[in-house]
């Protein structure tokens, strides 16, 4: 008659098993807290953006803010003698969309300095979110104690 134990791992497993899943959340964390740091570091890089433009003639200067919000016009006299109301405001409308493409540039390049290369900007801000590197999850046939080695080591 059994009594059930050779089915149960060893006690040594389950307290290796325990140790392992403490590591896991342990790095979970500390990526949680990393994760945490560099939206800071993005909130305050993404708010500080400014996309300006200027007229070829220096006449007319357009700033515009992170999400291309005018925050700022400037229209030297001359520009008034130069052209005509609706040039003036085809030039502005003009100079507004570079400017808009001017920090659009720089959102993305702080994308991709603080939340690495492999972020895809535009698919976050159409509400698509990437889902997770295959690579960083476990695979078949790969045993749960040497994906957490990897994890360790950050080679996933």
């Amino acid at each position: 008659m059994s009594d059930g134990s050779e089915n149960r791992p060893p006690a040594f497993a389950t307290e290796q098993t325990v140790a392992q899943a403490k590591a896991v959340y342990a790095n979970l964390l500390d990526e949680v807290d990393g994760l945490k740091q560099r939206a800071e570091e993005f909130r305050e890089r993404a708010a500080a953006v400014r996309g300006e433009a200027a007229s070829a003639e220096q006449d007319v200067r357009v700033v515009v803010g992170p999400q291309g919000e005018l925050r700022a016009l400037e229209i030297d006299p001359r520009a008034y003698r130069r052209l005509s109301p609706t040039e003036l405001a085809e030039e502005i409308l003009a100079l507004s969309r570079k400017a808009h493409a001017g920090a659009g540039e720089q959102i993305r390049t702080a994308t991709r300095e603080v939340l690495g290369r492999d972020f895809d900007v535009e698919a976050h801000l159409a509400g698509r979110p990437q889902p997770p590197r295959a690579s960083r999850l476990p695979t078949a046939g790969q045993s749960m104690a040497e994906w957490l080695d990897r994890l360790k080591e950050g080679r996933l």
